[in-house]
């Protein structure tokens, strides 16, 4: 039996960089962009939202929350779900992934409050499917604090000549991420999924472990200490290289009973190359494993300061794999409407379509919105690429009528 994933952390800082993540408005460097079409958003936003940063906003101002909330709040928990990957991939070849995904949302609902998740999203462009979930923690009731307080104000109270004063109402709605995060809801939290997997052959970890969820930047900071460490091991080899070289020269001199000693300090040598050329070779994949970390950082940044390239990159890129050069694509952007002549690829459907003088613009979704939409003949591509495909279908499914011969038709009664 494998072993479920189920990681909750309070975000620190700005939480844009998650959503440009999570909705892939930028593509991260482990993800296969021929494969995100493929992912999926379970929760519907409402009337006025584009995406998980105001949903997350909408939630907070439409819950009644009356105290003031503070810069430095948490505002929403991050929930990563998933298994271990040879079991998830074993749940998604046997047909049962949208059943897990489901009953991941169930969970995510009845734990947390069906409001108070506002996303919750399906990755399969990377290498083990996982859903990452927003939940906004609102709650109500007493805080903590005046919980474990309350005993000793209600004796307080009852003292005789005590002034009494009128409390506050403890059952108002709240922003709070701690009361959620306690160590008890924690450990509930790993239980009832456990539970609610169990099904598919996946249990809970080992209760007390001292095993730890590290962040993706911690991990490669790991691996450039790593890297570091490796280098030093590297000159100290090619220290002990030089010696050993030093010491083959001597015996070369010496007589026959020290041939022995030689050959065996080469074999050494070789060995200690072999070591280092390994060396070398991890060096060099820590190298491309850390710079596109680098690289997703300074996006990231990009993106918080300038909001709107976000959507921008994402219609270039839709432009990209439609086919269009690069001038066209900076055509379009400068509001000119493109005559294209050729064809236009589908990735969706895995089809390309055949165009005559067609005019391609880009129009705002919205006035009041940064959306962007690439139109075809005034119409959405994305919907003429349907139109299209089901034209298709409907012409190849004509020609593949089978025929009937004379003879057939006369004798089963078909008017010729």
């Amino acid at each position: 039996m494998g072993f479920v994933v189920l990681h909750i952390q309070k975000p620190k800082g700005n939480d844009s960089g998650t959503t440009a993540h999570i909705e892939r408005t930028v593509s991260p460097a482990n993800a296969d962009p021929e494969r995100t079409h493929l992912n999926k958003e379970f929760i519907e936003f409402p009337d006025g939202v584009d995406n998980r940063t105001q949903a997350i906003q909408h939630r907070i101002e439409n819950a009644g929350v009356k105290r003031k909330i503070s810069h430095n709040q948490v505002r929403a928990l991050q929930i990563m779900m998933s298994g271990t990957p040879e079991d998830m991939q074993r749940i998604q070849n046997i047909g049962k992934l949208d059943e897990w995904c489901n009953d991941n949302i169930e969970w995510l609902q009845d734990t947390f409050g069906k409001n108070n998740l506002v996303s919750a999203v399906l990755h399969m462009d990377e290498k083990t499917p996982h859903i990452h979930a927003t939940v906004v923690p609102i709650v109500a009731g007493e805080r903590r604090k005046i919980r474990e307080k309350k005993k000793n104000e209600k004796q307080e109270q009852e003292q005789p000549g005590k002034r009494k004063y009128r409390k506050k109402p403890t059952d108002a709605v709240r922003l709070c991420a701690d009361d959620v995060m306690t160590r008890e809801n924690l450990e509930r939290f790993q239980d009832t999924y456990a539970e609610k997997m169990q099904k598919y052959g996946l249990g809970r970890g080992i209760k007390g472990s001292e095993a730890r969820h590290i962040s993706t930047p911690q991990y490669y900071r790991e691996l450039y200490q790593q890297n570091e460490y490796l280098k030093e091991d590297i000159e100290c080899l090619q220290e002990q290289k030089q010696d050993v070289y030093d010491k083959v020269r001597d015996l070369y001199d010496r007589k026959d009973e020290a041939r022995e000693k030689f050959l065996n300090m080469h074999e050494y040598t070789q060995q200690k190359e072999t070591e280092i050329s390994k060396l070398k070779t991890r060096i060099e994949q820590l190298k491309q494993d850390y710079e596109p970390y680098k690289a997703q950082d300074d996006i990231n940044l990009l993106l918080d300061v300038f909001p709107h390239l976000s959507e921008r990159l994402r219609i270039a890129q839709l432009c990209k794999n439609v086919g269009l050069a690069i001038d066209t694509i900076k055509q379009l952007f400068k509001g000119d409407a493109v005559a294209v002549t050729g064809k236009l690829y589908s990735s969706e459907h895995d089809q390309s379509f055949s165009v005559q003088d067609a005019k391609l613009q880009l129009f705002k979704e919205r006035k009041d919105s940064d959306k962007l939409k690439l139109s075809i003949n005034g119409k959405n591509i994305l919907d003429w690429f349907k139109q299209k495909y089901q034209e298709l279908k409907q012409t190849t499914s004509y020609y593949q009528r089978p025929t009937i011969k004379p003879e057939e038709g006369k004798s089963k009664g078909v008017k010729m």
